[in-house]
């Protein structure tokens, strides 16, 4: 399918609307938005995944791992992997765009009505119940395109044991709605998807088009109507500035932190914040440090859904509840998307005491490691719900059989996962520390609740005769943590700002008293929620986020068209190799020199005037840039110069050419940079500089190669002389930037090299044909005419 990111080179200066994330909520006002016929940009601090690019070996799902420890943080940040270790609760995500959309159970239930009730809502969503989120479950649904495993798809292990636990225990059992795609086609948005392979691999990112994640429906359908998505973009902080608002972000991947380089920003009329519970609510919370104005109710009510994980270990009966998707082909018998059955315990007199239950599969990548762990895990919290001696020669076979010989075999194809979702109150808080995110929840884990949940779910396990193997660190030994894939709060709605961070359009409040609510941003996601739903959240988030943004629009004169036309699908977009490094570059620079860049140079260092930056070069295809004359690339980066603003200055519609033949100056090449500057106040200028290369008497090779003559216009080309100046490289920054030099969509290390020794051949032969004594000429320094 075609991707639907643009390179962060493309980035305009200012959107009428800038969305922060790209889960169910982000996608969703990006859907809507574009829609209504707005300038959308999206920013995702992941990356993109398309299908056949998710990890399904053990060592692939280990690299794309990031873990966020109280003292550091382990693995590259944009893995897709998140898990955020605490001291109460643990958070586990999905990073990329589309969120966790890319990595959970699919799951699409509506929470029970009741959930609603609750004072903490607003009396305006309470109202609306009926109205406005009816119709945004009506709109996810019909987007999202949720339906149950088949009844006439091949029957699941897993299925039929959890139907036999439910039985067991005189509870309700049923297949519920799960985002999953059963028929070869184009779909609503111009996606082609396959029908479900039945690998189960569900969890680790579904290679084969069949899971209806965020990147199958919103987003395609987003960028069909115009909006612009970029990723490997994380945003620290939010300001306001005059009547816009600055995003201000980095950009992943590029070697800009070994300068320190200062963040980039884009403007917007309208800033969403969706990038989840944790991820908006660390956004807030760095803004309110920068000095923004916001409730203290920023960072509370964070729930994890009452989450629980469990296992009932080497059953008596098969499950098949492992992951084959690198096996495929091998698959002896299905083993089926992830969720496919539920115990349903909700409606209990107490709302607060329901709970559901659910199978699950362990993605296939963990596979190598199921036999050891979960043999160990089971002899120190384990819980053998069936006795006697043949029974335990049973599993002591099964047990070895899998240690020798594999997850294939003995205990684990017989090992049912648990997935359980209930109630827990949602007094968790949120805060900074060392500029990252961290949640305390003292005792959450010894809530009633859980003990409920944990005695049920061994109950479950009789009929299967296994043993029963709670999560591991829900225990007196770890102070019964607990783990969610499920956050939700930190930016709770509330009627004001003494009881909420938010309001119920998601607005979000400009104090800590009163009904005040900032122009123009808003939190559109599951922070919102300021409760638990006691079931899988995604469906209730995207109603909320679905009823949010029709608000939103209401409220600027703006129509969403929801009217779901046939769209022929996208073409395969070719990624080509492709090459960038980060340089930085320093000197002096001043306004009152624009005809001799010397001058300026003098003047600027004289007026103690500045001017530095720190640019990266970016081609997304190397052999187009080597082979056209013009040599371009695209230029993206920031701009410090104190003469022009106090604040860095953000470059836009960068472009770089390398080493272009010079037609009025036989044998000299130049190298141009030409792009434009938006600084924080609203001012913008375009610049413009080149270094020569051109063989001289003496050694001049490094003094060409390092030296930029720079001159300024305000505006744009067009506009009046604003300064010149020279930078040069340090050599220290030139060995930074050395480092910096990476390849682009390269398909394995060779490729990489090729790419490298292409670049490298062509930079040293544009050296050699311009100083192997082809000419000479007295040097001058550039001027005006230069």
């Amino acid at each position: 399918m075609a991707r639907l990111a643009s390179p962060i080179e493309n980035i305009k200066p200012a959107y009428t609307v800038v969305i922060i994330g790209s889960g169910y909520g982000g996608s969703i006002a990006a859907s809507r938005l574009a829609r209504a016929g707005q300038q959308v940009c999206v920013l995702e601090r992941g990356k993109e995944f398309q299908p056949g690019e998710y990890p399904n070996t053990l060592a692939a799902a280990t690299g794309e791992m990031q873990t966020d420890l109280p003292a550091h943080h382990m693995g590259s940040r944009m893995g897709l992997f998140d898990l955020r270790v605490n001291d109460d609760i643990n958070v586990f995500l999905g990073c990329g765009l589309g969120g966790t959309s890319l990595i959970n159970a699919n799951v699409a239930l509506r929470a029970e009505p009741r959930v609603f009730d609750d004072p903490r809502w607003p009396q305006a969503i309470r109202d609306d119940l009926p109205t406005l989120i009816e119709e945004g479950y009506g709109h996810a649904e019909a987007m999202l395109k949720p339906r149950s495993y088949p009844q006439g798809f091949p029957p699941l292990r897993k299925l039929q044991a959890l139907e036999k636990s439910a039985a067991h225990l005189g509870e309700k059992f049923y297949r519920p709605p799960i985002n999953v795609n059963f028929e070869d086609g184009v779909n609503h948005v111009g996606v082609y998807q396959q029908a479900c392979r039945l690998c189960g691999d569900c969890c680790s990112g579904c290679n084969f088009g069949s899971k209806n994640t965020l990147i199958m429906n919103y987003l395609p359908d987003a960028r069909n109507h115009g909006a612009e998505i970029f990723t490997q973009v994380p945003v620290r902080h939010i300001e306001r500035a005059g009547d816009r608002w600055l995003v201000h972000y980095q950009v992943m991947d590029a070697g800009r932190e070994k300068f320190d380089a200062p963040t980039m920003f884009v403007s917007a009329e309208v800033v969403i914040l969706a990038a989840g519970a944790l991820g908006s609510t660390e956004i807030l919370l760095r803004s309110r440090e920068a000095g923004l104005a916001l409730s203290d109710r920023v960072g509370t009510s964070f729930t994890g859904n009452g989450d629980v994980l469990a296992f009932g270990y080497n059953n008596d009966v098969p499950i098949n509840g492992v992951g084959v998707g690198q096996y495929i082909d091998e698959m002896s018998e299905p083993v089926g998307p992830c969720i496919t059955g539920i115990i349903d315990i909700r409606e209990q007199e107490n709302l607060d005491e329901g709970m559901v239950i659910e199978e699950g599969v362990i993605p296939g990548a963990l596979a190598p490691l199921l036999p050891s762990v979960f043999a160990t895990a089971a002899s120190f919290v384990g819980e053998d719900t069936d006795r006697g001696v043949a029974d335990f020669a049973r599993e002591a076979g099964r047990d070895l059989s899998g240690i020798l010989f594999g997850s294939d075999h003995g205990a684990i194809p017989n090992t049912q996962t648990y997935l359980v979702m209930s109630h827990d109150g949602a007094a968790g808080k949120m805060h900074l520390k060392d500029d990252r995110l961290r949640i305390d929840w003292p005792g959450v884990g010894s809530k009633p609740i859980f003990t409920e949940i944990n005695d049920r779910l061994e109950e479950a396990t009789i009929p299967l005769g296994g043993t029963y193997v709670r999560n591991p660190i829900w225990g007196p030994v770890m102070k019964k943590d607990l783990v969610t894939v499920h956050p939700l709060g930190g930016c709770p709605m509330g009627e004001d700002a003494e009881s909420g961070a938010v309001d119920h359009k998601g607005r979000v409040f400009s104090g800590n008293s009163g009904t005040e609510v900032y122009d123009g941003l808003y939190v559109c996601d599951g922070a919102i929620i300021p409760r638990s739903v006691g079931v899988n959240p995604l469906l209730t988030i995207s109603a909320v986020a679905e009823r949010n943004t029709a608000l939103l629009a209401r409220d600027r004169g703006w129509t969403i068209d929801y009217a779901l036309s046939p769209v022929p699908a996208g073409e395969e977009q070719l990624v080509r190799t492709g090459i960038q490094f980060t340089e930085t570059m320093r000197g002096y620079f001043s306004t009152a020199a624009v005809a001799d860049y010397k001058e300026g140079w003098s003047k600027g260092k004289k007026e103690k005037s500045p001017f530095a930056f720190t640019l990266t070069i970016v081609s997304d295809d190397l052999e187009r840039m080597l082979e056209d004359q013009e040599h371009k690339a695209s230029i993206v980066g920031t701009v410090s110069a104190p003469a022009l603003s106090p604040s860095a200055l953000t470059v836009t519609n960068g472009e770089f050419n390398l080493f272009v033949l010079d037609p009025e100056e036989p044998g000299t090449r130049r190298m141009w940079y030409k792009m434009h500057l938006s600084s924080e106040e609203g001012k913008t200028y375009y610049f413009e500089g080149f270094k020569l290369a051109r063989d001289d008497p003496g050694l001049d090779l490094w003094s060409d190669t390092t030296t930029l003559y720079i001159s300024l216009l305000e505006g744009d080309k067009t506009g009046v002389a604003a300064g010149r100046g020279i930078l040069k490289i340090r050599p220290r920054d030139f060995m930074r930037q050395m480092t910096t030099m990476q390849v682009k969509n390269a398909k394995n290390a060779a490729q990489a090299l090729a790419a490298n020794a292409r670049f490298g051949r062509f930079f040293a032969g544009a050296l050699f044909d311009t100083y192997a004594g082809l000419g000479h000429r007295s040097k001058e320094e550039p001027t005006e005419d230069a």
